[in-house]
């Protein structure tokens, strides 16, 4: 049974998610700050995080980045913050998804699902590697120079996309369709250049040297 971790400093949304999710068959655990949450997150095998932006004693966005260096688990911020610049600091800091409260149980539902059959697919493949970088498609890990690479999941999948056409040219629009399993609209674009930014940063920070992810101006992106 999967178990998902709601972290919300309003007790009412946590009895609302935690209905929801119980009723869908889940094992939940509910935090109302970050102390709870870390606690919850060590002493249990979390399968999915659920994170609020807004809260009292540290915000979302820093939570988020303490849990990226311990894990890849996958995680949903659910806020009320809505801008532009909020969604792309959620990615940015380590989030797989972003949806903005208020918020319908039924979309909610079908995004803890689908980041769940993201997570369990494809673990029982070889490895790859390319030059210095190496996916380990067993446990879902990547490392450069042996140093581990801290990707989210979402990033995680772009990489091993682009990776599984090297050498071909690749589009936006496949990336989100192989990546997110869902249907391409324009808005769809800066989900992924965004995630690709990301992977690009943490690749440099640990070798500025390399480059592994090109662009391709009209085209999209490639690995070589």
């Amino acid at each position: 049974m999967p178990s998902i971790l709601i972290i919300d400093d309003n007790p009412e949304i946590l009895d609302i998610l935690d209905y929801h999710l119980v009723k869908t068959g889940y094992l939940v655990y509910k935090a109302l700050n970050s102390n709870e949450a870390l606690q919850h997150f060590h002493q249990n095998q979390i399968s999915l995080i659920i994170l609020d932006v807004m809260m009292e004693e540290e915000d979302g966005f820093s939570l988020c980045e303490k849990i990226r260096k311990l894990s890849m688990v996958p995680i949903l911020f659910l806020t009320a913050k809505s801008s532009e610049d909020d969604i792309i600091k959620g990615l940015l800091c380590g989030g797989d998804d972003y949806m903005i409260k208020p918020f319908s149980s039924k979309e909610l539902l079908a995004r803890v699902f689908v980041l769940l059959r993201r997570e369990n697919s494809n673990k029982q493949l070889p490895g790859i590697r390319i030059n210095n970088l190496y996916i380990n498609k067993n446990t879902n890990k990547v490392t450069l120079n042996d140093v581990p690479v801290g990707l989210t999941y979402i990033e995680y999948k772009t990489l091993l996309f682009l990776i599984s056409q090297r050498g071909t040219h690749v589009s936006v629009k496949e990336i989100f369709e192989n990546v997110w399993k869902e249907r391409y609209i324009q808005s769809s674009n800066n989900n992924v250049v965004v995630h690709i930014k990301n992977i690009r940063k943490k690749l440099q920070t640990i070798d500025s040297k390399s480059e592994y992810i090109h662009t391709v101006w009209g085209k999209g992106y490639v690995v070589y």
